[in-house]
């Protein structure tokens, strides 16, 4: 008797853990690609013997079984050797299943097979049914035995050999950048692909070459699971776990007790129907029993713990949109100039827009997949409870067939899917470029142009979508074929059932009851899975985004510029964009506090270059620079930005009122404060004549102003911020010459007690300087007074001046 449950409760405990460890790894191996590099290998021919033979031993002793014993009392054996069979089947007709997963699955198997064969062969029976059993068993554990050695000796022969681009690029692999401002990240910005088709190309290739880190990420980590360990660890749990958050935490809370409730529901609402059944069969009046059937109901249904978990589920909800969309935000507004130049704003506001995908990730994996799960395990208890062992593997099967035909449908989906996403973004940059562009388009009458460009990206995204929308129609056509046949095939055995008189009338009703609360949970598990694996495709862009590292960034001990007189130096400062190219060259100088210096030099010479190293939005390749003995990157990112003043020769301003864009430099500032600024500036008295005054809104990126007024705005903001190192960058190019006369007086004035540096090419703005610096391809090669410079013949300095104000060299430049 003990040797009977002993093996009884090993045969079920296989079918348990053994099954349940395929599935898992079927689930979380899949790596949705249509030809994986992995997979176009030849898979191993011995491992695919080994495992079909493996699969004919379940199958041999399952008929004999079958043909010779009785059913009822061979229930374990038969679970076991039918459930065995089926996924051992599903390893061997896998295209290329984890050679981990095999050699998992062979060994929970064995360590299974031996106690049962050592438990067959204690029998001693000497008939040849008995005997035939132990042998088969024994081959299969010498199977098993193979399979695992085999695999041990292909990893080993393979150890070492991990490509470069397998690498994964959740475990540190980030790309980097360098910060734009004093926050941890970096920036983007735009390939204008209004120009021409190629970057339509580049577009299309950045995208596969972000699909191709993903794959390879998910293909080196070993599928899904590992993927989104790595994605919850960096993703999910920094931004859309409630820690501190006490309110959600009691949202989640309530939430999971409604879900726990569910499921007891689940059971009790079919039970009780079928008791009314039973009871009416008897010829009795149910009433009690209807009674509590209806309560159960109306605590189940939409206004009972159903009203209860919508309600809860709103303010999870924000918590996550909020966290979620907000670190998107904060992350892309502080990524660096590198990443601003080399994207497209336009899809990276896409990006950030399709973070909602990540909201759902943590709703979905929480509060649906695992109480799906629970369903399908609560399920097959109540079928062998109810009915019997068999019931209860027809459950398994039938979760297996409705999951894997989901999986696999959907990973056939998920390239036109992507597709998708990416012309969806194309589609939206198109349309921001030309709105953003409108005078561009107007100046060169190019309306035909970009209604046909946006045309044609509509015309991809409905391709797109017609494509992702038929695959996922047949897969749904498939999944509902599957329902019928499944619920036709438990009706006949519980009818079987019924008709031996081991079950009743009421089990069926309760069985036609609860095939809702089975069939929806595979349902909502297939199509969770589905919008899981589009989510993830859809986050691709933003989980790029998060992964983006600032290679200019503060230390870790970085403290806060010291005040001081406004000293800057530059100490053998060596730069390059590209390592291929230094763009800067040993500059060594030194300015001394309250001085303005000028640069000046040809386009391209470096000069911007500086005042960039400067603001630290790159970090020099080699030297240091300083700031009243500070070196720069000892100090704060906000520190030393707070402590510079900067008139970029394109300014652009918010579509906001004059005023709001002022006060945007210093937002404590008082309204007598920017006027003043204003009045410092020369533009005062051009505002008050507009007709809303300081009220008056600018436009998209100021485009209501002049040129002239844009740039004195942009030195008003600088006056307002009171900042005591300034770089002008062809502060007064788009003035006319009363109006830059006004400007310098007031930038004189402001001079008197700050550190300035110029830039320009228009040199009688400069001639006042108290240094000049000429710069010449990344060096600086003259430096001296307007006087000195002028007094060394041949010089570079000489040269244009001359050319400006004295005629040509020989018909060239002479810089």
């Amino acid at each position: 008797m003990a040797t009977r449950l002993a093996s009884q409760a090993l045969h079920y405990s296989c079918t348990l853990i053994a099954s349940l460890y395929i599935v898992i790894c079927f689930l979380f191996n899949q790596t949705p690609v249509k030809k994986r590099k992995a997979r176009s290998k030849r898979r191993s021919r011995p491992r695919v013997l080994l495992t079909a033979l493996i699969v004919v031993t379940y199958v041999s002793q399952t008929v004999l079984k079958i043909a010779t014993d009785d059913l009822d009392r061979s229930q374990p054996f038969l679970v076991h050797m039918t459930s065995q069979a089926v996924a051992w089947t599903a390893l061997w007709v896998r295209q290329k299943p984890s050679k981990y997963e095999v050699a998992g699955a062979s060994l929970v198997t064995a360590g299974f097979e031996v106690p049962l064969l050592a438990l067959s062969l204690g029998a001693k029976s000497r008939q040849w049914v008995p005997i035939t059993q132990i042998t088969i068993s024994a081959v299969r554990l010498a199977l098993l035995v193979f399979v695992t050695t085999a695999i041990l000796f292909e990893t080993r022969q393979r150890k070492g050999k991990i490509s470069e681009e397998t690498r994964p690029f959740l475990n540190g692999n980030q790309t980097r950048y360098g910060a734009a401002n004093g926050n941890d990240s970096d920036n983007s910005s735009v390939d204008s692909k209004s120009e021409s088709d190629s970057d339509t190309d580049k577009n299309k290739n950045d995208a596969a070459a972000r699909r191709k880190r993903l794959l390879n990420e998910m293909q080196s980590l070993g599928g899904w699971w590992d993927y989104l360990k790595g994605f919850s660890e960096k993703i999910l749990l920094p931004y859309l776990v409630p820690r501190n958050n006490l309110k959600v935490q009691l949202c989640i809370a309530v939430s999971i007790f409604c879900l726990v409730c569910h499921r007891a529901l689940n059971i009790l609402i079919p039970q009780q129907l079928a008791d009314v059944t039973d009871s009416i069969f008897a010829n009795k009046a149910p009433y009690a029993s209807l009674g509590k059937w209806a309560l159960l109901q109306l605590i189940s249904g939409g206004a009972g713990l159903g009203l209860v978990e919508t309600l809860v589920k709103i303010p999870i909800r924000q918590f996550s949109y909020r966290q979620i969309t907000n670190a998107a935000f904060s992350h892309v507004m502080n990524l660096s100039m590198d990443f601003h130049i080399e994207n497209d704003s336009a899809e990276v506001m896409k990006s950030i827009d399709q973070g909602g995908a990540l909201n759902n990730l943590l709703e979905v994996a929480i509060l649906d997949i695992v109480p799906t799960v629970a369903d399908l395990a609560i399920a097959c208890v109540v079928f062998y409870l109810k009915f019997n062992v068999y019931a209860s593997l027809l459950v398994v099967i039938v979760s297996i067939a409705y999951v894997a035909a989901e999986v696999l449908t959907s990973n056939w989906n998920v390239d036109a899917r992507r597709e998708l996403s990416q012309a969806q973004r194309t589609e939206t940059r198109i349309m921001h470029q030309a709105v953003q562009n409108w005078q561009t388009v107007t100046y060169f009458n190019q309306f035909s142009y970009e209604r046909s460009r946006f045309g044609e990206a509509v015309d991809l995204r409905l391709k797109a979508s017609a494509r992702f929308g038929q695959r996922r129609a047949v897969g749904k056509s498939l999944l509902d074929l599957l329902k019928p046949v499944c619920f036709v095939a438990l009706s006949s055995l519980i009818v079987h059932e019924i008709s031996t008189g081991r079950s009743s009338t009421g089990d069926f009703v309760f069985f036609i009851q609860y095939w809702s609360s089975l069939i929806s949970p595979l349902a909502y598990l297939s199509a969770q899975y589905r919008w899981l694996v589009s989510d993830l495709v859809d986050a691709e862009r933003l989980v790029f985004l998060f992964q983006s590292k600032p290679s200019v960034n503060d230390k870790e001990y970085a403290m806060p510029l010291k005040p001081g007189d406004g000293r800057v130096s530059f100490h053998h400062v060596d730069f390059a964009y590209d390592s291929r190219l230094k763009t800067l060259k040993d500059v060594d100088i030194s300015i001394e506090p309250g001085t303005t210096v000028a640069l000046v030099g040809v386009t391209g010479s470096g000069k911007t270059t500086i005042l960039r190293l400067l603001l630290r939005l790159y970090d020099v390749t080699s030297g240091h620079i300083e700031i009243d003995g500070q070196d720069i990157r000892d100090i704060t990112l906000s520190s030393l930005r707070q402590t510079i003043g900067v008139v970029p020769q394109d300014p652009v301003l918010f579509n906001a009122s004059i005023i709001e864009n002022l006060r945007y430099a210093r937002p404590s500032a008082t309204d007598e404060e920017i006027h003043e600024a204003c009045r410092a500036a020369a533009i005062h008295e051009k505002i008050l004549t507009f007709v809303d005054g300081y009220n008056t809104t600018v436009g998209e990126q100021g485009v209501k102003l002049s040129g002239g007024e844009l740039q004195r705005m942009a030195i008003a903001r600088v006056f307002l911020k009171k900042s005591p190192i300034l770089l002008l960058d062809e502060a007064t190019s788009a003035v006319d010459s009363n109006t830059e006369s006004d400007i310098q007086v007031a930038l004189d004035r402001l001079k008197a007690k700050r550190t300035t540096f110029v830039i320009a090419h228009r040199l009688s703005t400069i001639s006042g300087a108290d240094r000049i610096l000429v710069v010449h391809e990344g060096e600086v090669v003259e430096s001296g007074s307007h006087q000195e410079l002028l007094k060394k013949e041949g010089g570079r300095y000489q040269n244009l001046w001359q050319n400006q104000f004295g005629g040509m060299n020989n018909g060239k430049p002479a810089l």
